[in-house]
């Protein structure tokens, strides 16, 4: 980010409606925390998640954070789940495209330390129910799109999630990009350097993503030529293992 975007969401840490925001998604945590006996951070290595799990251990410093590997991972979401404590990586068969399934082949090359997990395509649910997990922390957005919009307002900032069995909690359900970027900062939080090398592409704050390399909804918006700008040695990796990509730029 540049240097004036830094100073701008140090600014804003400091005003008394962010301190209000973040006093309330405390409260939501320690409600969730009140409400379960075995719970984890889902954890994506994204900004959202990164401020979650921050907020969540301010309240428990204990908690655990689960990424789920999307197989092919950016250089510095890696960097970052690394020098991240008390966190468990898990993978399975999800399809992100029609040409593009993580993990295909199944546990076949899956990164040492990392759990497999089946039924495939349902991320950590089936991980969670088989463990004993009753709850769990999620960093989605009223902000981000009309559907998690409608769907926070219908459902609350905690709940209980009848097909995957646990109490759902979304911390960061009213927080903005401004917001998350005040609290990363301001608590001094390591973060995904890839938005950084996103910010040097010229990619507006409220349009980076990190996530898996080709999502069927990502890719209208130009995901992959993204990938190719910013990386264009792990596109070409990513394009050998599945030359769909080069038509979708």
């Amino acid at each position: 980010m540049t240097p004036l975007d830094r100073a701008a969401y140090l600014a804003h840490a400091r005003t008394g409606a962010f301190s209000r925001r973040v006093e309330r998604s405390r409260q939501v945590v320690r409600d969730w925390l009140a409400t379960t006996s075995r719970r984890y951070v889902a954890f994506s290595g994204g900004k959202d998640s990164t401020a979650m799990l921050g907020l969540v251990r301010e309240v428990d410093p204990t908690s655990l954070a689960v990424f789920g590997n999307d197989e092919f991972v950016l250089p510095e979401t890696l960097a970052l789940l690394d020098a991240t404590p008390n966190l468990h990586r898990i993978a399975a068969r999800i399809e992100h495209a029609p040409w593009f399934t993580a993990w295909d082949q199944g546990a076949e090359g899956l990164p040492a330390g990392t759990e497999w997990v089946e039924p495939d395509g349902q991320g950590p649910g089936p991980w969670a129910r088989l463990h004993g997990y009753d709850g769990a922390a999620v960093g989605i957005r009223a902000g981000e799109n009309n559907y998690r919009r409608l769907h926070i307002r219908a459902r609350g900032e905690l709940f209980y999630a009848r097909r995957r069995q646990v109490w759902q909690c979304y911390p960061l359900a009213w927080w903005t990009t401004q917001d998350v970027w005040a609290y990363i900062l301001s608590r001094k939080l390591d973060y995904n350097r890839a938005y950084d090398r996103l910010a040097e592409i010229g990619v507006e704050p409220d349009r980076q993503r990190i996530g898996p390399f080709a999502q069927a909804k990502a890719l209208a918006f130009g995901q992959l030529a993204l990938l190719k700008a910013g990386w264009p040695a792990d596109f070409e990796r990513f394009a050998l293992a599945h030359p769909e990509a080069r038509r979708e730029l």
